[in-house]
């Protein structure tokens, strides 16, 4: 019962001090193409981590600049064979209210790119909030709960398989 009272909190705060709502339309054809660096956003959940990494590498062979987020805890599963940036937190880093703290939203905020992906399938509000954190034009995720208002694009994912899921989630990128 607390656990969704400090949900809907922080989704509030989320909404008050990090949403931007742009007058620039987005141009949804060329938005993924035409981004250099794009900030990708790996799942907390260990089933969809691995199979989330196909996303990264495939934007990755297509000359994209990538920046993972990812838990100082999940170095090791990238392997240092690859050549992605990271940006890592650790979990101490997320508040009482499944938000990141100062020193982290501090770090994210002076960082500039033009796509961020957000790869986790279940609600996390933690994720929302570094997705509009950052200073993006273009927000691309799952389609979850409350996760309208957070996202420019979003897909919604019929597969209950990761590798399935994250499978189709390319097909539809490479629309854009």
């Amino acid at each position: 019962m607390f656990e969704e009272l400090r949900r809907k909190y922080a989704h509030f705060l989320i909404r008050r001090k990090y949403l931007r709502k742009s007058d620039e339309p987005v141009v949804f054809k060329t938005a993924i193409s035409s981004a250099k660096n794009i900030l990708v956003i790996l799942p907390s959940l260990e089933a969809d981590f691995s199979a989330s990494l196909e996303v990264a590498r495939y934007l990755q062979i297509h000359k994209k600049e990538i920046t993972l987020f990812i838990s100082e805890l999940k170095h090791e599963a990238v392997g240092s064979n690859q050549d992605f940036k990271l940006l890592s937190y650790h979990p101490a880093q997320i508040s009482w209210f499944f938000l990141p703290d100062k020193k982290l939203i501090t770090r994210l905020t002076a960082k500039r790119f033009d796509a961020v992906i957000d790869l986790n399938r279940q609600e996390d509000t933690f994720s929302s909030c570094i997705a509009n954190a950052v200073q993006s034009g273009m927000r691309v995720g799952f389609h979850k709960n409350r996760s309208n208002e957070y996202y420019n694009l979003l897909y919604e994912s019929k597969q209950s398989e990761p590798a399935a899921a994250y499978s189709k989630f390319l097909e539809h990128l490479s629309m854009f």
